[in-house]
Formats: C-alpha cells, structure tokens, sequence
C-alpha cells in the first residue's frame, strides 16, 4: 500500500521512454539532419547512422552504469559528484543546464515554422514571432502540470510522428521492392571513409537528448531498475528507426540521384509527394510540427529539473528548488526556465529570425552535450574504480567509456577546427566564460557553507 502511494504520479517504464523519445525528437531529426549528412557521405548516410549510433550506445552504456547506482536528482551532476567530488558534479550539472537551456531557445522558432509550412497547405501564413511565442506559453503550460502528464503528451505527439513516417517508409520500400529499385549500396562504403566519418558528426547529433530522463529518474518508478533499462533500449530503437529511414530516404531518392537528396529543403515532405501525393505531405508536415512540439516539451522538462536539482543544492536559488507536490513539478523552475526562453527568444529570434537562433543555439547546445557526455564517461570509469563493493570490468568500466569518448571527441573537435566564421568562432568561449561563472559560483556557495558551519561552532 504504502509502495503504492510512494509510487503515485511517477513514471513508467512507457513515460521514461516517451520523455527520453521527445527529448531526441527523431522525425524532426529525419526531416533536416540527414540532407545535411548526405553532402558529406553521399548515399552512405545510412552507415554514417550506424556508427553513430554505436558510439552513443557507449556512452548509453556509461549513463546506465552509473544510473543503476545513483538515482538523485541532476542526471550527470548526481553522477560526476559520486566519480569526480562535488566540485566535478556540479561543474558537470552547470554546462548540462547551458546545453539544455540553449537547446531549448532552439525549438520554439523552428517549430513555429513548422507550423506555418503546416497550415500553408490551407493558404494560411501566421507570423512565426508570434506563434513562437504562442508555443512558449502553451509548452509552459503544459510542463506545470507535472511530468507525467508532460510524458503523456510528449508519447502522443511524437509517437503519431512516428507512426506517420513509419508507414510512409514502409509503402516507399514497398513500392521500391515491387520496382526493383532497393540498393543494398547505402551499408556499403565506397572509398569515402572521410565522408562517413564526418556524417557521423551530424549522426551523433540526432541521438542528443536520449539522457534527459536521466534529470528527472527520481520521479521514476523503481528508477534505478528502469531509467537504466530505458536509456539503453531508446538508444537501441532509435538507431534502428534511424538505419531504416536513411535507407529509405537513399533509396527513394535513388542512389544516381543523391545530390536531389542533399539539397532537398524538406526530403521527407519531397518523397510524400512523390510517393504519395499531396495529401500524404500535408500528413508529413504535420508529424514534423508534432515532433516539435515534443521536442520543446523534452527540452523544458530536462532544463527545468536540471535548474530544480542544483537549487535544491544550493548552487542556485532556493526557490528553484521547491518541488510543487500539488502539480507534480519543479513549478518555480519551470517558470524561471519558460521565462528566461521568451526573453532569450525576444533577444534574439525577434531582430534576427528564427533560422539563426536554431543554427547557433542547436550548435552551441550540442557542444555542451558533447562535454558533459565525455565527462560522464570518464567517470563511470573513475567511479567503478574506486567501488571496492563493485567489480571492475575492464570492457564495461574502461574499453567501452573509452569508446565513448573517442567518437565524441571528432563532433566536438569539428566545431573548434578549422575556426569557423562568427559567431561560431566564439562558441568555445561561450562555454568557457559559462564554467568560469559557474567556478564562480561553486566558490561562493562553499565560502557560505564554511560562514554557517563556523557560525554554529
């Protein structure tokens, strides 16, 4: 009875995976990262996937590890705190709250877009600043209301978004079967290694987003049995997703004809047309939007429960880290989070349009992703090290973090060298100045648990 009650508005094995699914948004990530791969992989996109995919397993692998163990509030602050010390956790925590904040400033301008390529099909034009904000407001909405509820939503709108572009791959390998026109040739290379390896780039990229249920597994049911189980099976499934629809986009385009392909502005809504009408675009359009608005959904939760676990302690605001148990969520958070988005988006999306507050914030959130992932593998392998009551497994413990950090290490350096234009050139410092500041922080917080702890004596 009482498991029951401890139990009541947490989430599933089902809600885990539904967050963990919103937060990677993988129809959106079919619909732009893949022309972008195959500039630089031509019709090996697919194989570009798989690797990629491997070496977001590893790290899948490194967060499962440690979750199993540690089931606190902050995802890799919980972690990094148990291998590298508070000060190492917290670091950790602070770039995790960048990353998703930035990420999250992304969203909201793209998917209004989206909205308008949706309701175009009916001669309608909505100005995308006002709808930004239209979904802001609804999304904070939306995520007061607890995270069960928010996991709900997130299942419904990117599992629709799925489905629609599931049973548009299936008929386009149908019909590409009944004409003879499936090419193994995508998993095979064809001396373009290079090429691979930098798809992975934009391949490692579509797999972000796969740890935010990391940030809330204490509103999870027996979480350190499911959140480690679910982060390894939404990697698993993802990649699968994702090898059979760069296979189906190759070959729908055509292999001879994958220069139509990478520089199609909208692949997915071309092969709708193409494949099956007008009709079955529109449809495409609309998964798109849903993958959206469940990708905001992800990436407020993720950041607001972030912002909750360093105010619980102490780094940040007290405030931030009251739980509301009447609405099941983090509220002052996640206003504080919606808040400082509509301001960031005014800022910013107003003067300069949404296309360059996507392209700069997706990037610089990714690098900080890309850091705090490399963190977290490096110290599952210093925490199972130190674990005297736990084997060490020089696979599990050792070659597979190692792995990890190998395949993230190439995205992360691509952003850095050759230098790109502004602002792309400031992104390493942006992230820099953010550590310092949060160095900052850390500092103050213990000079004022030093103060307490001497005025008690």
């Amino acid at each position: 009875m009482e498991e029951n009650r401890n139990n009541r508005g947490k989430l599933s094995v089902l809600g885990l995976f539904a967050l963990a699914i919103s937060g990677i948004a993988p129809t959106g990530s079919m619909a732009y990262s893949t022309t972008a791969t195959a500039r630089v992989a031509g019709y090996n996109v697919p194989l570009s996937f798989l690797l990629g995919g491997l070496g977001i397993l590893c790290v899948a692998l490194c967060f499962a590890a440690m979750a199993k163990h540690i089931a606190g509030a902050g995802s890799a602050y919980a972690y990094n705190k148990a291998a590298f010390g508070e000060k190492g956790g917290f670091i950790t925590g602070w770039v995790m709250v960048f990353a998703y904040f930035v990420l999250l400033i992304s969203q909201p301008g793209l998917t209004a877009n989206y909205v308008n390529v949706f309701l175009h099909h009916f001669g309608i034009t909505w100005s995308i600043n006002w709808m930004t904000f239209i979904i802001i407001v609804s999304m904070w909405i939306i995520s007061l209301f607890g995270i069960k509820v928010t996991s709900k939503i997130a299942f419904i709108t990117e599992g629709v978004s799925l489905l629609i572009l599931i049973i548009l791959s299936a008929i386009i390998l149908i019909k590409a079967g009944m004409s003879g026109t499936i090419d193994p040739k995508p998993f095979i290379p064809h001396n373009n290694y290079g090429g691979i390896g930098q798809g992975m780039i934009f391949a490692i990229l579509s797999y972000a987003g796969f740890e935010e249920i990391s940030t809330v597994s204490f509103r999870a049911k027996n979480p350190k049995h499911t959140v480690p189980r679910t982060l390894i099976w939404t990697v698993i499934l993802i990649a699968a997703f994702y090898l059979t629809v760069t296979f189906v986009e190759v070959n729908g385009f055509g292999i001879k004809n994958i220069a139509a392909f990478a520089n199609s502005p909208s692949p997915l809504d071309a092969l709708s047309s193409t494949y099956l009408g007008n009709a079955m675009a529109m449809v495409m359009d609309l998964a798109i939007l849903l993958s959206g608005l469940a990708s905001v959904l992800g990436c407020a939760n993720a950041c607001a429960y972030m912002m909750y676990a360093l105010g619980a302690n102490h780094y940040l605001p007290g405030f931030l880290g009251k739980f509301d148990e009447n609405l099941n969520s983090p509220k002052n958070a996640v206003d504080v989070t919606m808040i400082m988005c509509a301001i960031a988006y005014a800022i910013f999306g107003v003067p300069y349009g949404y296309q360059v507050v996507y392209s700069n914030a997706s990037t610089l959130g990714v690098m900080g992703l890309l850091i705090v992932y490399m963190m977290v593998c490096i110290g599952s392998g210093i925490y199972f090290a130190r674990r005297s009551d736990v084997h060490f497994s020089w696979f599990r413990h050792f070659l597979i973090p190692l792995v990890g950090v190998a395949v993230l290490i190439l995205p992360f350096l691509s952003n850095i060298y050759p230098v790109p234009k502004f602002p792309g050139n400031l992104y390493p410092y942006i992230i820099i100045i953010w550590v310092v500041i949060g160095l900052i922080v850390s500092y103050v917080k213990d000079k004022g648990d030093r103060s307490s702890v001497t005025d008690e004596d």
